[in-house]
């Protein structure tokens, strides 16, 4: 019997013991120097959207299943309720018909069936009656 309370007070301490955090030191140092300036050479191509300082109302999309991810990038335009620039909304439209106004520049349509569809972009500005730019795409849903 007090064998038995040895062994299992032996048993309660390797427990205790192999239970704590242990926390590894980290094996390198990370050093960053502080760089005052960089100086870009003219050869040096970059990435990003070009056409967006050419193009008033740019749009980017991409298929992913049956939903459509739509981002805008609209010069001079809003989608937020407290901004100085002109108050924005998009009129989407999915083979012809309108689907919805959406007040934000990025959105998704989704559930789109199987197939070729138009999308039709229609920019309203401010409280215009009239779309002042359009876009329009296809979409292959697979």
């Amino acid at each position: 019997m007090k064998g038995l309370k040895y062994l299992i007070s032996i048993l309660f301490l390797l427990i205790l013991a192999a239970c704590h955090k242990d926390i590894p030191e980290p094996e390198t140092m990370l050093e960053i120097e502080s760089v005052s300036a960089i100086e870009l050479a003219s050869d040096i191509p970059v990435l990003g959207i070009e056409s967006n300082a050419k193009d008033p109302f740019y749009v980017r999309h991409q298929v992913r299943g049956k939903d459509v991810l739509i981002e805008c990038i609209v010069q001079g335009v809003s989608f937020r309720g407290h901004s100085t620039k002109d108050k924005g909304k998009i009129l989407l439209y999915v083979d012809g018909v309108k689907k919805e106004e959406i007040s934000s520049a990025a959105f998704i349509v989704k559930g789109l069936d199987t197939g070729t569809h138009r999308i039709r972009l229609a920019l309203m500005k401010g409280n215009q009656p009239s779309a002042e730019l359009n876009k329009e795409f296809y979409v292959s849903i697979p």
